[in-house]
């Protein structure tokens, strides 16, 4: 059981009423939990207000704004989340780029709504207008001739303003009568700290059902086996399954149900997720190392018409877990379900598994003498390293 701690500003309209809320990173002191990594921020948010707290105890159906980076804009594990109620407040870092526009287009299709926070008005960011529902301006950081200019040019486009950073009652009615619409800051409400205890999901389990999810012969019953395994997991999923916005008519009650409804593409999103958001930025990283390490060495078995190319990819992943887990590899391998050999393969690079490992780490170390797998010859060994670096990048969507 851990401390879980989010912070919770309210959205008013013009009259005063309760529109929403933003969540926000916090720590047990109401700071920001985790500076300088705008993933990570997000992700923890998403994951302990969906996941782990539920949206409906802290927001009660009201919309949800949530920061999302570019990464995860652009990635898929936005598609894990229910659209209803949830605005995906884009950061000011985002870039306006054709990917990214054909994104939005794909979300807004979906029903989740939109806003562009801590606008600036200039030839980047008015590209991104059309795709937005709402435009939050920080009006601390505008003079009062930015904002009116602002008002006017944004009227042009059928949006809703949102004034932040709204200090006094002054403030608050000149804002108004320029035309805002949503209004959030400190004369309101400072943000109000929300905190629980919940269990945290095992880092082994979400490895091994990382694994699983990559496997091509999984099944629905194997990664209901694999969830029911780990007690945090079984219950964020059916809590996130039976949570407003997933499209499902009646109550799901089994983790056997929530997969069969959610499908294994979306359990793949969901997973990836969690890994990204509890790993931090070190092992966020690592994750990628490792997951072309796996990729390469399913690949390279693929080539080398080797039987179950999904036992490589295995030996891949699990190839620095004594790293992730800050445990030793001996002790982490008792606990996993693994062959003999497949443990043998990653603790001391044996066998054939072992060698397809041993080729992707002298690739890793740029090393040409230990770069040698089965009769490949080694442009097919490179070619493998390069498709699984593209792999490893869509499926991690690492920050740039």
């Amino acid at each position: 059981m851990q401390s879980i701690f989010i912070g919770r500003q309210p959205i008013l309209d013009a009259s005063g009423s309760l529109y929403g809320y933003e969540l926000l990173c916090r720590d047990a002191a109401g700071r920001l939990a985790i500076a300088g990594n705008g993933d990570r921020q997000s992700t923890t948010v998403l994951l302990d207000a969906i996941l782990t707290i539920g949206l409906e105890r802290l927001t009660k159906s009201r919309c949800t704004f949530i920061n999302v980076t570019e990464t995860l804009l652009l990635g898929e594990l936005i598609d894990a989340l229910p659209p209803a109620n949830v605005v995906l407040e884009v950061l000011e870092t985002v870039r306006a780029t054709p990917a990214l526009t054909a994104r939005l287009t794909t979300l807004r299709a979906k029903k989740f709504t939109i806003a562009l926070d801590d606008f600036v008005l200039d030839e980047q960011s008015a590209t991104l207008l059309p795709y937005a529902d709402i435009v939050k301006l920080d009006v601390q950081s505008l003079t009062p001739a930015q904002i009116e200019r602002y008002v006017g040019e944004l009227r042009r486009y059928p949006c809703t303003l949102l004034a932040e950073k709204v200090e006094t009652q002054a403030e608050f009615a000149h804002l108004k009568d320029l035309g805002f619409d949503l209004f959030q800051g400190y004369y309101f409400a400072r943000p109000e700290l929300y905190s629980t205890r919940a269990l945290r999901p095992n880092r082994a389990a979400v490895l091994q059902l990382l694994v699983r999810v990559n496997d091509p012969d999984v099944t629905i019953g194997d990664l209901a086996a694999l969830v029911r395994n780990d007690v945090a997991l079984s219950i964020a999923l059916l809590r996130w399954t039976n949570a407003a916005g997933t499209g499902l008519t009646s109550v799901v009650d089994s983790v056997d149900r929530a997969i069969i409804a959610l499908g294994v593409h979306t359990i793949q999103n969901w997973l990836g997720l969690i890994a990204l958001a509890r790993m931090g930025t070190r092992s966020t990283v690592l994750v990628t190392t490792v997951l072309i390490r796996a990729r390469t060495c399913e690949l390279l078995a693929t080539r080398a018409h080797r039987d179950n190319p999904a036992a490589y990819f295995t030996v891949g992943l699990f190839s620095a877990l004594d790293v992730m887990m800050e445990a030793p590899m001996a002790g982490l391998l008792q606990q996993l379900p693994l062959p003999a050999a497949l443990k043998s393969a990653i603790s001391e690079q044996d066998g054939d598994h072992g060698g397809a490992l041993k080729a992707v780490i002298a690739m890793e170390l740029g090393d040409p003498g230990g770069m040698r797998y089965a009769d490949l010859p080694s442009d097919a060994l490179a070619a493998c390293y390069v498709e699984a670096i593209e792999w490893a990048d869509r499926f991690v969507n690492t920050a740039a």
